[in-house]
């Protein structure tokens, strides 16, 4: 009965101590800027596979140079808008959000300048469009892999230690297409 009794404690002092961290965390907020960015990608003759890429990395590249790589992440971004136009055969897409800064990723980029070597351009890469936004990150990963092992070699073909790494999803008709990019790393 008394390890029953400790069991039971433990478990309710175990709940106690996640909902304090979740009311923590609920109250840290994300240190974002006030001024939106916005970027226009160059032309292309596709917009999914041509300029919509390119407009996300035209928005990276922006918020990188004026605010730092830390708040070029486009999924911490807030208020975040694309669109599209077609002019003469060609499609450009214009981005525009409010820059968040990716604690997460900039706590991991300090400790991967140490154990890393990482290439200088960014590998972007369109996975297969999939019913739920999920399995269409998953397959943007996976193409991400593909795209950068046959670029370089399997050894730097790992999403986890890539730096910069983001991913940008939308619907296309009744599925879910992304995009992933990141610069590829390996350990030294």
């Amino acid at each position: 009965m008394t390890f029953q009794y400790a069991a039971r404690v433990l478990r309710i002092a175990g709940l106690g101590v996640l909902m304090a961290a979740a009311f923590a965390s609920a109250g840290v907020a994300r240190e974002c800027k006030s001024e939106a960015v916005v970027a226009q990608g160059h032309p292309a003759t596709l917009r999914d596979l041509g300029a919509y890429p390119n407009s996300l990395f035209a928005w990276r590249k922006a918020v990188a140079e004026k605010y730092g790589p830390e708040f070029n992440s486009w999924r911490y971004a807030e208020k975040r808008s694309v669109d599209c136009k077609e002019k003469d055969g060609s499609w450009i897409c214009k981005r525009e959000a409010l820059p968040c800064k990716d604690t997460l990723s900039t706590v991991i980029a300090g400790e991967k300048l140490e154990k890393f070597t990482c290439k200088n351009d960014p590998v972007s890469s369109y996975g297969r469009r999939e019913a739920k936004e999920s399995a269409a990150v998953d397959q943007a990963k996976w193409a991400w892999r593909i795209d950068v092992g046959k670029k370089y070699d399997a050894s730097w073909a790992k999403w986890d230690n890539a730096t910069g790494a983001d991913f940008d999803c939308r619907k296309v008709g009744d599925k879910f297409q992304c995009v992933g990019v990141g610069t590829p790393c390996k350990e030294k």
